[in-house]
């Protein structure tokens, strides 16, 4: 018999451990079962210990995987082969479990088609191939990080805004220009150390990158080379 009672406490809101058992042995009713999903959505820890939870069931006894755990798991094994590292320890599972999993997960509802859901029992991740895509996903995190972002204005001798100035990453093919007020917006890497600025009829200038990530540059005028004159005797 499906229980009807509300799957949460009443004075903090918070999943009560028995129903979200009962969740994951399909013992609530349906409207139950997806307010379970929609809380889980938004609490990324409860989705955590709940998939957890659910492992340790699997472990103990045959328990089928309710939708919502049928696609964190999916989602985990479809992560891309060219990714993988063999993984000795759950340690990076967290992270995994924790933010990109269950970013953005649309659960079916009554009137979502179920003719291509999968009938088959759905196997089970194991814990290397979760360690490996999390793993992934922490170095792709960490690339994202090693990029700063270098905003400033090139201006100049008067002050005014030189548009089409140019902004290289010296050593590489990297760059940039100004729009019409002047600006420029740039990513390079963490460890960039200087830049290079250039504008027609101007001399470059080669600054260092500021620990701010916002550098104003002011350009000079190249000089005018003097004309040799020849003279004859």
């Amino acid at each position: 018999m499906k229980l009807t009672a509300s799957p949460f406490d009443p004075q903090t809101g918070e999943l009560l451990p028995v129903y979200r058992d009962a969740y994951l042995n399909g013992d609530l009713t349906r409207t139950s079962a997806q307010a379970v999903e929609s809380y889980l959505r938004q609490d990324a820890d409860q989705a955590h210990e709940t998939l957890n939870r659910w492992q340790e069931l699997q472990a103990t006894e045959a328990v089928a995987a309710p939708t919502w755990v049928q696609k964190q798991v999916q989602y985990i094994r479809a992560e891309p082969v060219r990714f993988r590292r063999r993984a000795t320890t759950m340690v990076a599972s967290a992270a995994l479990l924790g933010t990109m999993v269950f970013a953005g997960t649309k659960l079916p509802t009554e009137r979502t088609p179920t003719d291509n859901l999968p009938t088959e029992s759905l196997e089970l991740a194991t814990a290397a191939e979760v360690s490996e895509a999390a793993e992934a996903s922490v170095s792709s995190t960490a690339a994202v990080a090693r990029m700063i972002t270098v905003r400033g204005r090139i201006l100049n001798e008067a002050g005014s805004p030189l548009v089409g100035a140019t902004v290289l990453n010296p050593g590489s093919r990297h760059g940039v220009s100004t729009n019409s007020e002047g600006e420029y917006v740039m990513q390079v890497p963490a460890g960039t150390t200087t830049l290079k600025y250039g504008y027609g009829g101007y001399q470059d200038e080669e600054l260092v990158v500021k620990k701010s990530s916002i550098t104003d540059v002011t350009l000079q005028p190249q000089e005018p080379q003097q004309k040799r004159r020849w003279w004859q005797f």
